[in-house]
């Protein structure tokens, strides 16, 4: 069984460094080696550094460390209400953005159940949807249709584009579910998604989408 290459902890720790020099060098680096890593005939290399990279991008914050609720919240009830419903992470936004993308380079499952909690996250979620969008396991497409159950319409738009590119039963049926939502900007994606699948079933849909008010549907 491979073991995660020591540097990688310190590279990840690099990547929220102040210093721009070594932020950039940090990531550079991680990118090369998912890269190498990525290529076919490493599986178990392959999991071993999906694991390492999905648990220091879901990582919680230590208690009083970085990630905490900042001190001057406590004066804002309503900043202090949003940062109590969300979770705390040890690593800030940026390094976090770049660990979902490094594991949009790793095609294995290994990296699914770490982006499919990732999806939780304010910040990188979109960013771990592209990279379940690369990932061709059908866990993968089970956690896209999971996140249908959020609420920000950008974000679903999203979500429905990515299931778009993938095939299914389970797709077909929440795209179809997806043309019902009241967000009009997500409905429209299911539709365009719909229109491109060979299904006759999709026509009574679409036209029932002729005779909302909405003149763009």
């Amino acid at each position: 069984m491979p073991t995660t290459n020591p540097e990688v902890t310190q590279w990840i720790d690099q990547m929220g460094d102040a210093d721009q020099v070594i932020a950039y060098f940090a990531y550079q680096s991680l990118l090369e080696l998912t890269l190498r890593t990525g290529a076919p005939g490493q599986s178990e290399a392959q999991n071993t550094l999906a694991v390492a990279l999905g648990e220091a991008l879901t990582a919680p914050a230590q208690e009083g460390g970085v990630g905490t609720q900042p001190a001057s919240f406590a004066g804002n009830p309503f900043l202090a209400a949003v940062a109590s419903q969300s979770a705390a992470y040890l690593h800030p936004p940026r390094v976090r953005i770049h660990l979902a993308r490094l594991l949009g380079y790793l095609p294995c499952e290994a990296a699914v159940p770490l982006l499919k909690k990732a999806l939780e996250d304010l910040d990188a979620r979109d960013m771990a949807r592209c990279s379940l969008e690369s990932n061709p396991s059908k866990q993968a497409t089970e956690a896209l249709i999971g996140a249908l159950a959020a609420v920000d319409p950008t974000f679903l738009t999203g979500v429905v584009n990515t299931l778009a590119k993938r095939k299914g039963a389970a797709v077909v049926q929440a795209l179809r579910k997806a043309a019902e939502e009241p967000q009009p900007e997500v409905r429209m994606a299911a539709l365009l998604a719909l229109a491109d699948m060979p299904d006759s079933s999709h026509d009574s849909i679409i036209e029932t989408a002729t005779r909302i008010g909405s003149a763009v549907e």
